[in-house]
């Protein structure tokens, strides 16, 4: 079964914001209101394929927008990161596809392999925001689903710049057969770093901007 690696991009504070409930607005909760009925209807389908997780999707988000992940069931975490994933996706710019795969995580350990023996360095490695978990803003743990998916990473714009270049320059030295999947991904970085490098002026713009990754499947 393969599984899709998505990517946006969101504020990591703005994701915090909706979790915590902190300072929202009319049209914050009129959002949240969005995500609930996203999440009831998720429920819906992993019932109708008789999928049971210990806990719901709703109930997973109001644990979240109430502070807390702490079902003792064992695979809450998939219920926690679903509903997380609805809360990030409308907290930001709209999902794009990066790639599908048979397992990302294999994939990704490879190319970070190739990566790190033509130079690269150990920061700006995939692995370690492809699959780096929530975001650090938000203030309490959330368990990671036990199989590792659905999966979460956020990497923060600042870094991601670094990475760019240095994906370029490594990718005449890699495995030919990784080199399409690492232009791929300088292409989604590129491409949403572009957008928010320099752009201080524009409306939109947050510091704390970040390239969201999901894994799905």
């Amino acid at each position: 079964m393969s599984k899709v690696v998505n990517y946006s991009m969101a504020s990591c504070g703005r994701v915090a914001q909706f979790v915590t409930g902190w300072n929202l607005t009319a049209d914050d909760r009129e959002t949240l209101e969005r995500i609930r009925e996203l999440a009831r209807m998720h429920q819906d389908d992993l019932d109708g394929q008789e999928l049971d997780w210990g806990l719901t999707v709703p109930d997973a988000l109001e644990h979240l927008l109430s502070g807390r992940a702490d079902s003792p069931a064992e695979w809450a975490g998939n219920a926690y990161y679903t509903a997380l994933q609805l809360v990030i996706d409308h907290s930001g710019s709209d999902i794009s596809t990066l790639a599908s795969y048979s397992s990302p995580i294999t994939l990704y350990t490879a190319l970070d392999k190739e990566l790190s023996t033509a130079g690269v360095t150990p920061e700006l490695l995939p692995t370690q925001y492809i699959f780096s978990g929530p975001p650090s803003e938000i203030p309490f743990p959330i368990p990671r689903p036990p199989e590792v998916s659905p999966d979460i990473g956020v990497w923060p714009m600042q870094k991601a710049g670094p990475a760019i270049p240095a994906y370029r320059e490594a990718l005449d030295r890699i495995d030919p057969d990784l080199r399409y999947e690492l232009s791929e991904l300088i292409e989604a970085l590129d491409g949403w770093y572009s957008d928010w490098h320099g752009k201080q002026g524009m409306q939109w713009w947050c510091e704390d901007a970040s390239i969201f990754f999901s894994v799905v499947g």
